[in-house]
């Protein structure tokens, strides 16, 4: 099992892979550690949000983007993403803050039903493993994305610690520096790995339903925006 799993799986088989599917798998790693003290919730238990925003800029093929999003968020609100899964709901704050342009990008694919009916691709019995779960792809299966990538951003969140993405956290899965798109994970315990992967929010509720995410299953996501 490599130790950095940002790329495919089966590095033996990859130039096969890239000829047969021309598919980029994206992964995260598989060290856990679980003493890592909890980190109180994010702002967005305490705040006001409007009703689910609206299509903005909508592409003819949802699953297909010629180029990344415009900026179109507020930087100074906070956005909540609610994540609808036949086990129940799953509640994220976004937080500007820490990375105000994969934030950007959630926000525009969520409102433009990018993610409706995609399926989750990994759950901790997946290959890798590790104790996330891991949707977004187009295909279902760890590959692909919205047509565009965009770049890093530094980690900047207490939900970052010693090493590890604690539980609750949201960030994006990648293949690489610069290479995110619209695959991200939800871990569900303390994950080590490194500040790689762009931190964007926070579990706010329905931590124990993500628990109970199985591969396979689909999603539906709303946003909505913070009010003044």
């Amino acid at each position: 099992m490599p130790p950095r799993l940002r790329r495919p799986v089966a590095l033996a088989l990859a130039a096969v892979v890239v000829v047969a599917l021309a598919v980029v798998a994206f992964f995260v790693n598989v060290g856990a550690h679980r003493e890592v003290t909890p980190v109180s919730p994010a702002d967005c238990q305490n705040a006001q949000f409007g009703p689910p925003l609206d299509p903005l800029g909508q592409p003819a093929n949802l699953r297909h983007y010629p180029a990344a999003p415009p900026m179109t968020i507020d930087v100074h609100r906070l956005y909540e993403a609610t994540i609808t899964v036949p086990e129940g709901e799953i509640v994220v704050c976004l937080v500007p803050s820490w990375a105000p342009v994969t934030v950007n990008v959630f926000v525009t694919l969520a409102r433009n039903h990018f993610f409706d009916g995609l399926k989750w691709a990994r759950d901790p019995s997946t290959a890798p493993g590790g104790p996330v779960i891991q949707g977004g792809s187009p295909h279902d299966n760890l590959t692909g994305g919205p047509g565009f990538q965009f770049r890093s951003e530094p980690v900047d969140s207490p939900l970052y610690s010693k090493g590890a993405y604690l539980p609750g956290a949201v960030a994006m899965a990648n293949a690489g520096a610069n290479t995110n798109g619209s695959q991200f994970f939800i871990t569900l315990s303390p994950f080590t790995l490194p500040p790689d992967y762009n931190l964007f929010g926070e579990v706010v509720s329905g931590l124990k339903v993500a628990q109970r995410v199985h591969r396979g299953d689909p999603m539906q996501i709303t946003v909505r925006e913070q009010l003044p």
